[in-house]
């Protein structure tokens, strides 16, 4: 069912001192609203000119962690609490999280794959125009809490997208390593042309993401990571007290505590060959080997077929798993990626530029 855009506006004065809570108001028209509206909910608490902070959640419906960190985050921060302003979108598709689900209703759009957006197009482009447009450039850094959604989860990580400039992606590991998460899944961001971050990035915008665990549920460990990472960028940057950092090169590589790893030429998923009922055996966070067994594919219809072994077919780390044994060929399974170095990270950005 295709909805037609008619307006999009936001009652939101994000100049004004104070903390208002408003919508992203997009106006339709389909077969069930002659007149209807879609409000994406939005906060904005200031305070002074400091620097601002874009903080997002629910770009994809089915991901709940963030989606409680920003909630609670916003019921605890007054703006007497911090010096600059926070944006704060703790649902982004929105019709995607009224319906637990990945993608939107209204359109299948995958908002994380819509970016910059479209005037006028289907809502969940033109929910991502409107972050474009109007909020990227408000904003001095941002962060998008995704965590692994109902067919994954994840080793709790934040994600680092190399951007085309290299200054950039030397600000996105000072975010990375303001975050201080225990895992940091490095990809080539400026090859993605519709991804969030590599958007910001290309707007001149640092901006980082996470996966903190999945599921569909909330881990309690990976919520409250998540939720000191967002408030230990908000002490670098000064919003929060603490004095902000330096951003230097010497910064990045001496005093991260996170480890990198290589999904840009030093991973791989392992896929269902065909479809059945899998029965892993490994876990989240395992070290493997080459060769090592990841697990039995059983047949769902042929009962006489003799299982399948699986193995991996490179060393590295298990960094995210299928939820739920039910697969169909194609599905990946597991998730594998080699360790790296700040240095390193630092190198493979420098090669893409």
């Amino acid at each position: 069912m295709m909805i037609s855009i008619d307006y999009l506006k936001c009652d939101i004065d994000y100049d004004r001192d104070g903390k208002q809570f408003g919508n992203i108001d997009l106006g339709y028209s389909n077969n069930e609203n002659a007149f209807g509206k879609i409000p994406v909910p939005i906060v904005c608490i200031k305070n002074g000119l400091g620097p601002t902070l874009l903080l997002s959640a629910g770009n994809h419906g089915d991901e709940y962690e963030g989606q409680v960190i920003l909630r609670r985050l916003i019921h605890e921060i007054e703006a007497t609490d911090i010096n600059g302003r926070l944006i704060i979108l703790p649902a982004l598709n929105y019709p995607a999280v009224l319906e637990n689900s990945r993608v939107s209703p209204l359109d299948q759009g995958n908002m994380n794959r819509s970016f910059p957006g479209q005037t006028g197009g289907t809502p969940t482009a033109a929910i991502a125009d409107y972050v474009t447009t109007h909020l990227l450039p408000l904003s001095d850094a941002g962060i998008d809490l995704h965590s692994g959604g109902s067919t994954s989860y994840f080793l709790p990580c934040t994600y680092l997208c190399t951007a085309a400039d290299p200054e950039i992606t030397r600000q996105n590991m000072v975010l990375i390593n303001a975050f201080n998460a225990p895992n940091t899944l490095v990809v080539r961001g400026e090859l993605s042309a519709s991804g969030f971050d590599p958007i910001a990035n290309r707007g001149g915008v640092p901006f980082i993401s996470t996966e903190l665990y999945g599921g569909a549920n909330i881990d309690r460990t990976a919520t409250k990571m998540g939720m000191a990472g967002v408030k230990s960028v908000m002490k670098h940057m000064g919003i929060i007290s603490d004095q902000p950092q330096a951003q230097t090169q010497v910064q990045v590589q001496s005093q991260t505590g996170t480890r990198f790893f290589n999904a840009i030429d030093g991973s791989h998923y392992l896929s269902a060959p065909y479809s059945g009922i899998f029965e892993p055996a490994v876990e989240l966070g395992n070290e493997v080997e080459k060769n090592d067994i990841a697990g039995q594919l059983y047949s769902a219809e042929e009962i006489e077929r003799s299982p399948l072994t699986l193995h991996f077919k490179e060393a590295g780390t298990v960094l995210a798993r299928r939820n739920g044994a039910r697969v169909k060929r194609g599905s990946h399974l597991f998730l594998v990626a080699k360790s790296l170095s700040p240095d390193q990270v630092l190198a493979l950005a420098l090669v893409g530029s």
